[in-house]
Formats: C-alpha cells, sequence, structure tokens
C-alpha cells in the first residue's frame, strides 16, 4: 500500500454512536484527527456510487476536504477517506449516512407539525449562516443530499466543488473495495478502477440546496399556522447569498416553537412469512382474547372464521329469530 496523508479515525463510544453519530472534528476531544505519513496520498480503488468524487479541481477539492476534516458539524457528511485512483486523479469518499432524502422523509410524515418543521431546518439554517459567514466551506448538493438520518437528523451531503461522481465499473458487492481488499490498497493489475460519470450530478451550490430544502420542510406545514406568513417571508429574503437574511431567517425559526422530535412508522411489510407451527399458542384469557380478535374464531386445527363475520351472523340470526316470535305471536 502507498502511504500517504489520510484520516485516522478511532472508534467512538457512547450516547453519539447509539445514533450513529459520526464525529467529523480532528480536535482531542473528538478522537480524531489529520495526521501526514509521507509524500503522497493512498492509492484507492473506486468505492460505491453515490459516496465516491473525482476531483477536477484539486487545489479547490484539497481545501474542502481540509475545512470538512476540522469541522465538527453534526448535521454534515463527514470525510471517510482520500486518496488516489489508478490514474492519479484525486479521489474523496464520504462516509454518507443511513436514511432517506428529506422529501421522502416529510412524505412519509405527512403534515409535519411546526415542533418537526423546527427540527428538520434550524440545523441547515444554521449550516447556511455558517457558509455565508466562511465559517465552514460548504462544497456543491442537490435536494436529494438532503438527508433525515435513521436519528431524525438532517444531515447534508455536500461534496467537493468541481467533481464527478466515480461510478464503480466493477459488480461486486456495494461495498468501498472489491471482495478481498482492504480500504486504501489497490490491487495490481485489477480492472475494477471506477468511471466518472460528469453528467450524474449537477453543479448546485450548498446554501442554495439549504434554503431549498426548508422551504420545502415548510410548505408541507399546516397553512393556516399563524406563523407561516413570517416563516415564508424569511425564507424568501434568504434565498439570496445574504448573511443577516440567513441569521433572521434562523430567528424567526427558532422563534416559532420548541423543537420536536421525528418520529415515523415504518412502511408496513406488503406479506407476512410464518412457518407452520410457528404461532405460539395462547397462555391465558387475555391472549386468547387478542388472538380470536386478531386471527379469527377457531374452527377445528387449521381453518379461522374471523370475528367480524361471526358477529354479524350473531346478529342476523338473533334479529331473524325476534322477528319470527313477533309473527307467530
Amino acid at each position: 500500500m502507498q502511504t500517504g496523508y489520510g484520516l485516522c479515525a478511532v472508534a467512538w463510544t457512547g450516547d453519539a454512536a447509539a445514533v450513529g453519530e459520526r464525529r467529523l472534528s480532528t480536535d482531542r476531544c473528538n478522537r480524531r484527527e489529520a495526521r501526514p505519513a509521507s509524500d503522497t496520498l493512498v492509492a484507492m480503488d473506486a468505492p460505491d456510487e453515490g459516496t465516491t468524487w473525482r476531483a477536477l479541481d484539486e487545489v479547490a477539492a484539497l481545501s474542502w476536504v481540509a475545512d470538512r476534516a476540522v469541522a465538527a458539524w453534526r448535521h454534515l457528511v463527514p470525510v471517510d477517506a482520500v486518496g488516489r485512483d489508478a490514474d492519479g486523479s484525486l479521489v474523496v469518499v464520504l462516509s454518507r449516512p443511513t436514511g432517506v432524502p428529506i422529501d421522502v422523509a416529510l412524505d412519509r410524515l405527512g403534515t409535519p407539525t411546526t415542533g418537526v418543521a423546527v427540527t428538520l431546518t434550524v440545523p441547515l439554517v444554521e449550516l447556511l449562516v455558517a457558509g455565508r459567514s466562511g465559517a465552514v466551506l460548504l462544497g456543491s448538493a442537490g435536494l436529494q443530499d438532503v438527508l433525515v438520518d435513521d436519528a431524525g437528523a438532517a444531515v447534508l451531503c455536500d461534496r467537493p466543488p468541481a467533481s464527478v461522481r466515480v461510478v464503480p465499473a466493477h459488480g461486486g458487492p456495494p461495498d468501498d473495495m472489491p471482495p478481498g481488499t482492504q480500504r486504501g490498497r489497490s490491487n495490481a493489475g485489477s480492472s475494477d478502477a471506477g468511471r466518472s460519470n460528469p453528467g450524474s450530478s449537477a453543479e448546485r451550490p450548498a446554501d442554495h440546496t439549504l434554503t431549498t430544502a426548508c422551504r420545502l420542510v415548510w410548505e408541507r406545514v399546516d397553512a393556516y399556522e399563524a406563523c407561516r406568513r413570517g416563516v415564508d417571508a424569511a425564507l424568501a429574503a434568504a434565498m439570496d447569498a445574504d448573511l443577516q437574511a440567513a441569521r433572521q431567517l434562523l430567528d424567526v425559526i427558532r422563534a416559532v416553537a420548541p423543537p420536536r422530535p421525528v418520529r415515523w412508522d415504518p412502511p408496513p411489510a406488503d406479506f407476512a412469512f410464518v412457518e407452520p407451527g410457528q404461532r405460539s399458542s395462547p397462555t391465558d384469557a387475555v391472549d386468547r382474547l387478542r388472538d380470536v380478535i386478531e386471527h379469527g374464531i377457531p374452527i377445528g386445527s387449521e381453518r379461522r372464521i374471523p370475528l367480524r363475520h361471526a358477529v354479524v351472523g350473531v346478529v342476523i340470526a338473533a334479529g331473524l329469530a325476534a322477528a319470527g316470535w313477533f309473527t307467530l305471536a
């Protein structure tokens, strides 16, 4: 393996690891460091699509990587590895979190409350303010790059400016490397080098994407909410590259409501596969009643009648009996 500059991450334990949080900072408190190993970069193969980007402007890409390595932002995608491919081009691998795009998350949520909207948009507006003030260097991102992770937090998965996506040429598993190799290594004579796909992602400044994502969230909030008019006006003013407007937008959203956690039920499975004899037998009266309500009244060992059908049958039979009794009387 060709040694060189790389990001060295120490395993993190505690609450952050419990929610899948990745530490981005290089300071001691976050136990992450960027250190030189020699005068060259690590030679790398092509990782999976969507996390690997080939730099067209190495100066801009390295500036973005250096800034991201020391940026302790919970809602920014971290850099996983930096290296060069077989052609000698600079490649940046991002540690994209597990989650869904923000528009898909909103479809699951339906109409979010103001508290949920605050939870989703305040971190994005904070990134917007930090980017416009120069506190953090933002790259390029599209709306599909704003994710809601498993912990319900919004994460901006931007990429280095002036970069193109690397599409893996091998058909192996969706891992960073082909089978039998390790991160940061390249197989001699391997034909699994990635290919660039410049048309797969358009260049769009991340600050514009952040404001668009915030507007998308607040458009889903009930239009009759009293805060909508003020938030919409602040969002319209913040669409321009103005730092003061972004700060005002942050103040407006924070004053709307206290943040509330983002929760949604997982989509139900279309089919439930149960092995024969896998159903547990009821043990008490409550379990038996629940089993009858959920699965029906057992008839024999294999058949069951839905409880609703049985109730309807009893009502009809009682009505017929009452009608016959009144007729004969």
